[in-house]
């Protein structure tokens, strides 16, 4: 199968969902201007994706190191040791005891999917594939992803990135906290892993690097927090050494911190009646008109993100799930699963649909629509 050209005539969607319905295996190149990167795939299904062995070497070491699986001096070790081994280095580091295989196997597998969510957002660029009879995957390899599963993927983050873009104009540039509250239930748990990473150093990029849930994620979560007016962002050059770092989310915030020994007991006090190390149990109660808008705001998140997610199951599986908590099982679902009232979602599967509700602030289901949220079924 002989299959090149340009990504402004074929979209790379295109050609991955080609490649996925033909089950075919072999390498797809993508390129543009002086970057490159190789994807393999085995009977249809992703097995790698990475650029030059330097440019993966470089960005695998530094997520570990900043995420302290590995030290510095040990990763620079194992790379002296595998050149002169002539060893590749995931299978020479898997061999190793220097850092846990479950960790690297973690964070190999995001490199390479993140690797190829960034080629789906190219605008230009070429493309070729080579039909083999078996890929080499001498330089590592990750449990096989169907291309499906990526498509939906890249289509949420192709939807979504533009926004992004608009508030984080670059990864580079250091997020600081505005010191607006922010509230438990108001966003979801990646921007508050996001939220606690903060430090007024560290840039958009380093933080992403730093979360285990995948660097689109970590910049959506940012990017919700700039917009919502809790951090935002500067120059890496506008950043002085005058500016204090953000304080551990565990602490007292400004507003608690003594200012004479009264107020110390004072603070003392509000600690040990109940708030103890929960960062966001720190922040002001909010008025009913904002939890109005709260529980408003976050049926608005189920409504736009749940059916995207079901339906992901559905692919996987051909089918709805028989609970909610399916799809948390499947990775697919990662926060809460109770309403904004604190109660779980009811959820009524079919053979070939599904109906998804809320009881409402009164915990009693009734008739009216605005407590029905989703209902969906498979075509006929």
């Amino acid at each position: 199968m002989a299959l090149e050209g340009t990504l402004q005539d074929f979209a790379l969607v295109d050609i991955l969902q080609l490649i996925g319905m033909q089950r075919k295996t072999g390498v797809l190149t993508l390129s543009r201007k002086d970057e490159a990167i190789n994807v393999m795939l085995q009977d249809g299904m992703v097995a790698w994706a990475a650029s030059t062995d330097d440019v993966f070497e470089g960005n695998l070491g530094r997520i570990l190191v900043r995420r302290e699986l590995i030290t510095r001096e040990r990763w620079e070790e194992a790379r002296q040791m595998r050149t002169r081994t002539g060893q590749r280095l995931i299978p020479f580091l898997q061999a190793g005891q220097w850092i846990s295989p479950k960790d690297l196997e973690r964070v190999v597998q995001r490199l390479v999917l993140e690797t190829l969510y960034r080629a789906l957002r190219w605008r230009d660029g070429k493309y070729s594939f080579n039909a083999q009879g078996q890929v080499d995957l001498s330089r590592g390899k990750v449990p096989p992803v169907g291309t499906e599963t990526i498509l939906l993927e890249a289509v949420r983050q192709m939807d979504e990135w533009p926004l992004i873009e608009q508030r984080l104009p670059s990864l580079d540039m250091v997020v600081r906290r505005s010191g607006r509250p922010v509230y438990r239930d108001q966003v979801p748990p990646e921007a508050l892993t996001v939220l606690q990473l903060v430090d007024g150093q560290r840039t958009a990029r380093e933080i992403a690097e730093m979360c285990d849930f995948g660097e689109f994620d970590a910049y959506k979560g940012i990017a919700d927090l700039v917009g919502g007016g809790a951090l935002h962002v500067e120059a890496r050059a506008a950043v002085t050494e005058e500016f204090e770092p953000a304080r551990p989310p565990w602490r007292v915030p400004s507003w608690l911190l003594p200012v004479s020994a009264g107020s110390v007991a004072l603070a003392s006090l509000v600690l040990q009646l109940g708030f103890g190390h929960d960062p966001l149990r720190l922040f002001p109660a909010r008025p009913p008109s904002a939890q109005a808008a709260l529980q408003t705001r976050s049926l608005n998140v189920v409504r736009r993100e749940l059916p995207r997610v079901l339906d992901q199951y559905l692919l996987l599986r051909r089918h709805y799930p028989n609970q909610l908590t399916d799809l948390q099982a499947e990775g697919l679902w990662l926060g809460d699963l109770r309403d904004p009232w604190g109660r779980p979602w009811i959820y009524e599967r079919a053979e070939t649909s599904y109906r998804l509700m809320s009881a409402g602030p009164d915990g009693r289901t009734g008739t009216p629509d605005d407590l029905t949220l989703l209902s969906s079924g498979l075509p006929e």
